[in-house]
């Protein structure tokens, strides 16, 4: 018997040894197969300095955040009770495993068999193996990997390093990777600021961060928290008085936006595209950090204008379209309920909140916010609200509250102030504002509609009819063959074929110089002018200036009246370079690109610089001399007119100032109306239309609703700053002349005005006889000139 069992020990020893052997073998043999496909300690350690793209204003303000939130920080900047809790948690023998934890491992795989729940095996740095490499393999291939690759990461990596990037890289659900995003994402505060029972809460959604995490699920989040609170107090991790304090602590968990300083999410899309197109994929990758041309302060001023624009100067003044619902609780239920479920799919769109009129007065109602928060609105915030008839009609005017809503109607109201609330609408009618530098073409603000989240058409690069916003171009084409501000053109009937254009005014005045025909938009002079010259001058010439005039048709007379598409960007930077004095330049967003490599170089950028072009940095070169700088300087004092005594006087009237030029655009409907206009300075473009072009009214044009967007948005951007009108180049004459027949006049003759002349085109005859010398202009008493 003894032998026996002698036997069958000595068989048994041998055959674990010979098992064993084969395990050590066969692990042996699968390591060094596995090896060379494991990534190295350096491209692992890169992995933390990933971040979504940044997007800034030029001032160091984010715009916008793109891809995945991750914020990496280093070792010494993460809350060691933030690390204590992932320890108690996750791996409680961290410190003492080399990578692999044999004991979890098989404590794992028995309660496996058993059917229990013991535990995982998998450590942290088996975890940080998941979030780093092997994402095109299978999940067999994964787990193959996953052991030897930990054991390297142990090997090439020091404990502070693992757990420092494993925080970093982790998920934690609402789109935040790494710690540090986690604590903005759901408590709005860096990781360093929070406490321990912060730290617990973000460490218990690590095993399912969508389904657990404190937004979707609070209690079950609670629950787990304090799992975690109470295994750092069994690990000694904690004293028993911090785990009694944090266990009552009521989490303050809720969704925090991205900590976004300047909305601007028509630009970020632009960056976006531009980059993408470059990069591709490797911007959501390696830490591009954009810094753009916009101006915070100029940003937030033309978002603000242009909304508010749409709103008051367009969509309020055509009436009330009525109601977006209607909440009928059943006999005898509690309103309120269903009152905030109705609202909680309407989310706020540019102004417009949406609310649920609870009570309805004489001459006020109340209503009820998605918060549950209540307020009135006075007669003065309904008294609007004439029913839409259609775009020239709204009416009847209403008497009473219960004319224009009734309880458990869904509305849209808006803030006023800070005590007042009107009722609202979301405007049907869109927009764009882009304002740009003459000095180098940098986009200073750019809106390009409503609200992002209505539509994200970017109006600012969707082209449309400029309507008498590209006259100037014919006048400067006319200027550049000899014609003057002085020049008379007549406005008469005018007929090609089946074609008879009229005013805007349906009259016609007869013989006008050039400078009151742009002044006053008169069309027939534009058209005989643009007959004039003909395609061949005057579409080289626009296209000079930005425009894409290959596509514009030839010999149309419609273009004089501006009846082809251009970009209220591309009407920015043309009037940019006419008040810059002629030098082309570019529109430029991106001023510095940063990525986990270094900076990217970008190309040299055109400056108008004048006569400083010596002094340029390496980074910027002189931009193109495209016109004569003498007649940029009279296009724009033509344009001047326009503000003084033309369509745009209304900036005359609210902005005190003699350095603005501008010039209005209507089309036929009207369908689209425009202002775009500049100082030195800037240069600010603004258009309104519907985006499936339809008429907007017969009383509209370009100074009922652009003209005052443009004026709140200059007011905002000039305040404080020094009058700066284009500078007066050499070889410019004065001339006395008559305002009407643009011929030269006597000193002390009445409607006179000094005109401007390029000194070789300069008139020579007087208006009375024609046999009189021109005066000499230093004999005549000495006015003010056009600016």
């Amino acid at each position: 018997m003894k032998l026996q069992f002698k036997k069958v020990f000595r068989f048994l020893f041998w055959f674990g040894v010979f098992c064993a052997s084969g395990a050590v073998m066969v692990f042996a043999a699968g390591f060094l197969y596995l090896s060379p496909q494991l990534p190295s300690a350096e491209s692992y350690r890169y992995v933390q300095l990933e971040t979504p793209l940044r997007i800034l204003t030029a001032d160091h303000k984010l715009i916008d955040e793109i891809g995945i939130r991750r914020d990496p920080i280093p070792y010494e900047e993460i809350p060691p009770m933030m690390i204590n809790a992932v320890i108690a948690s996750e791996d409680p023998r961290f410190y003492s495993h080399s990578g692999v934890d044999v004991r979890g491992l098989l404590r794992g795989f028995y309660g496996f068999v058993r059917g229990i729940n013991l535990g995982g095996g998998s450590t942290i740095t088996m975890q940080l193996v998941n979030n780093i490499s092997f994402d095109s393999d299978s999940v067999y291939s994964r787990k193959l990997k996953e052991i030897p690759f930990a054991l390297r990461i142990q090997r090439e990596l020091s404990k502070e390093e693992i757990i420092t990037l494993y925080l970093n890289l982790i998920y934690f659900g609402s789109g935040a990777d790494g710690i540090n995003a986690a604590a903005y994402a759901y408590y709005g505060k860096p990781i360093n600021e929070l406490e321990l029972h912060h730290f617990a809460m973000l460490t218990s959604v690590l095993p399912c961060p969508s389904p657990c995490n404190p937004i979707a699920d609070p209690a079950r989040a609670q629950t787990r928290r304090n799992v975690v609170l109470k295994k750092m107090y069994d690990q000694g991790m904690i004293t028993r008085e911090q785990y009694e304090k944090a266990i009552i602590t009521p989490d303050d968990a809720r969704r925090h936006s991205r900590r976004i300083e300047v909305s601007a999410p028509y630009v970020a899309e632009m960056v976006r595209q531009e980059l993408y197109r470059e990069y591709g994929e490797d911007i959501y990758r390696k830490g591009f950090e954009v810094t753009t041309s916009i101006l915070s302060e100029n940003q937030l001023a033309a978002d603000k204008a242009l909304s508010y624009g749409l709103e008051n100067y367009y969509d309020k003044r055509h009436g009330y379209r009525g109601i977006e619902g209607h909440v009928s609780p059943p006999a005898g239920e509690d309103a309120t309920n269903y009152w905030l479920e109705a609202l909680q799919s309407r989310s706020t769109i540019g102004n417009q909140v949406a609310a649920v009129v609870t009570d309805v007065n004489e001459r006020d109602i109340q209503v009820i916010r998605e918060d549950g928060s209540t307020l009135a609105i006075s007669w003065e915030g309904l008294s609007w609200a004439a029913p839409f008839v259609d775009r020239g009609n709204a009416w009847p005017r209403p008497q009473r509250a219960s004319d224009i809503v009734e309880v458990g109607d869904i509305i849209r109201i808006r803030q006023e102030d800070e005590t007042r609330w009107s009722l609202g609408q979301i405007p049907e009618l869109q927009g764009a504002l882009v304002s740009v530098s003459p000095d180098n073409g940098d986009i200073l603000a750019l809106s390009g509609g409503y609200d992002f989240a209505l539509s994200q058409v970017n109006r600012a690069t969707t082209a449309r009819p400029p309507g008498s916003g590209f006259k100037p171009f014919v006048y400067g084409t006319a200027l550049e063959n000899g014609y003057t501000p002085a020049t008379t053109i007549n406005d008469a009937p005018f007929a090609r074929g089946e074609y008879r254009p009229r005013n805007f005014e349906n009259n016609f005045i007869g013989p006008v110089t050039l400078r009151n025909a742009l002044a006053n938009s008169r069309n027939i002079p534009a058209i005989r002018l643009y007959d004039q010259l003909g395609s061949e001058l005057v579409l080289p010439f626009a296209k000079r200036f930005g425009f894409r005039t290959e596509n514009f048709p030839r010999n149309d007379l419609t273009v004089a009246l501006g009846s082809q598409d251009v970009q209220p960007l591309e009407m920015a930077i043309a009037f940019a370079t006419i008040a810059n004095g002629g030098q082309k330049v570019e529109a430029t967003l991106i001023k510095e690109i940063k990525t986990v490599d270094g900076n990217i170089p970008l190309p040299v950028q055109a400056v108008a610089c004048g006569d400083h072009c010596a002094e340029l940095p390496l980074s910027e070169m002189p931009a193109p001399q495209i016109v004569d700088p003498r007649i940029s300087y009279i296009l724009a004092s033509m344009m001047r007119s326009v503000i003084e005594e033309g369509s745009g006087r209304r900036v005359n009237r609210e902005i005190k100032r003699q350095d603005l030029m501008g010039k209005t655009g209507t089309t036929n409907g009207p369908a689209e109306l425009w202002f775009s206009g500049f100082n030195r300075n800037v240069a600010t473009s603004v258009f309104v239309g519907f985006d499936q072009p339809q008429p907007m009214g017969e009383s509209e044009q370009g100074a009922t609703v652009p003209v005052p967007i443009w004026i709140d948005y200059m007011k905002t951007v000039l305040a404080d700053t020094p009058e700066r009108a284009p500078e007066r180049p050499d070889g410019i004459v004065d001339r006395l002349i008559d305002k009407n027949t643009g011929k030269l006049a006597r000193p002390g003759q009445s409607n006179t005005m000094f005109e401007l002349f390029m000194q070789e085109n300069a008139p020579t005859e007087m208006d009375a006889s024609g046999k009189l010398s021109a005066p000499d202009i230093e004999d005549v008493p000495s006015i003010e000139t056009i600016f």
